[in-house]
């Protein structure tokens, strides 16, 4: 991720999603006027959350433990549209995260951290757990993992210079991937149904310097991105294409390390709260609400 809200340009966009599915880097926090802020009291509504913001917080805050009605969490500093502080409660997953917790009857205090901050002291039992991460193997060994809470649509990008269109055009291809990307997502999908060769780089920024020049046929973009491109002539002066059809759906889940007190437990009310807000369409208002602000209704 980069300093800046991802949508700008599209060489953060496609940053944007490498960094979350595989190592999650640093962005810069920004303030919002749509959430309470860590100095006012208690007396929040119980789908609102308290934000605490990294500038609030040099050090680590002490080992903390849920034995009362607010409950300490901490997620990223943005990640467009599941956190940002330019959406309406801090992001689509921040939205679901705290509702959630409303429905077990609880508020939260959210700190806004540097990723690789964040999940280090969620192991550290600084916070309860954090939000919104891809599953993968090496991860699952530290955490649990909710039922999935949000969906990244994935679309390849192309160099317009190529004349795909399609998909299936890519078969036989090659996909620039930067170093770090999870295995876990690009195993046994359209990797291997398309027989792409990879092609490591640096990073997002790297691949989308790649595609350009025509080293790699194609990478890879958060679609909710593109479609809220602030000024899409960024895209026709980098000569790139985003194919139509999604590639993907990879989810995204809030997740408690195994080492804090009772995980499992806390992690299995938390996906019986979740399965509430299904079952009475609590989960679905909030998701129209962000449908409609990303256009995609």
């Amino acid at each position: 991720m980069a300093a800046r809200e991802p949508h700008f340009t599209f060489a953060l966009k496609a940053c944007l999603l490498f960094s979350v599915i595989s190592i999650l880097q640093v962005a810069s926090a920004l303030d919002s006027p749509n959430l309470p802020h860590a100095n006012q009291d208690d007396s929040l509504e119980p789908n609102d959350a308290r934000v605490i913001y990294a500038g609030e917080q040099s050090v680590a805050p002490k080992p903390y433990e849920a034995v009362n009605k607010r409950i300490r969490l901490t997620t990223g500093q943005s990640y467009f549209p599941f956190i940002s502080a330019k959406m309406p409660h801090g992001g689509w997953s921040q939205a679901l995260v705290t509702r959630t917790f409303a429905e077990m009857g609880l508020n939260v205090d959210i700190h806004v951290l540097p990723w690789s901050r964040g999940e280090r002291w969620t192991t550290e039992q600084r916070f309860l757990g954090t939000f919104p991460y891809v599953y993968s193997a090496k991860r699952a060994k530290k955490y649990y993992f909710s039922k999935p809470i949000n969906f990244i649509p994935v679309r390849f990008y192309v160099s317009q210079a190529s004349n795909f269109t399609d998909v299936q055009q890519l078969k036989n291809k090659r996909l620039c991937l930067p170093y770090g990307y999870s295995a876990d997502f690009v195993k046994d999908g359209v990797v291997d149904s398309l027989n792409l060769k990879i092609n490591r780089v640096v990073d997002g920024a790297a691949c989308i310097g790649h595609v350009q020049r025509g080293w790699s046929d194609a990478g890879l973009t958060n679609d909710y991105v593109s479609v809220n491109e602030v000024n899409n002539d960024r895209l026709t002066d980098s000569k790139l294409v985003v194919l139509k059809k999604d590639v993907e759906q990879v989810p995204l889940h809030f997740i408690i390390s195994t080492s804090y007190p009772e995980a499992r437990k806390w992690m299995d009310k938390f996906d019986r709260a979740f399965q509430g807000l299904i079952e009475n369409g609590a989960k679905a208002e909030i998701d129209d609400q962000f449908i409609q602000l990303l256009g995609l209704n």
